[in-house]
């Protein structure tokens, strides 16, 4: 339905210590990928494989409205 990787969207890592925590995609570099802690703002790098889309109504509506204004 989306494309793996949208910048702006929330994702959760494969390798998270804290089920709950949800991170903003920034960048995208090939493989390698930059996300944001949502509380603190803070950046760290990651393997574009190991995030997961976090499927719920904000997020996908989010999605929707991202890919439809063309920032993806």
């Amino acid at each position: 339905m989306f494309s793996p990787l949208i910048p702006g969207c929330n994702y959760h890592t494969k390798w998270q210590s804290t089920p709950g925590m949800r991170f903003v995609l920034k960048f995208i570099k090939g493989k390698r990928v930059w996300l944001a802690t949502r509380n603190t703002g803070k950046f760290f790098e990651a393997k574009a494989k190991d995030l997961i889309f976090i499927r719920t109504k904000h997020n996908l509506k989010k999605a929707r409205k991202i890919l439809k204004e063309g920032k993806a």
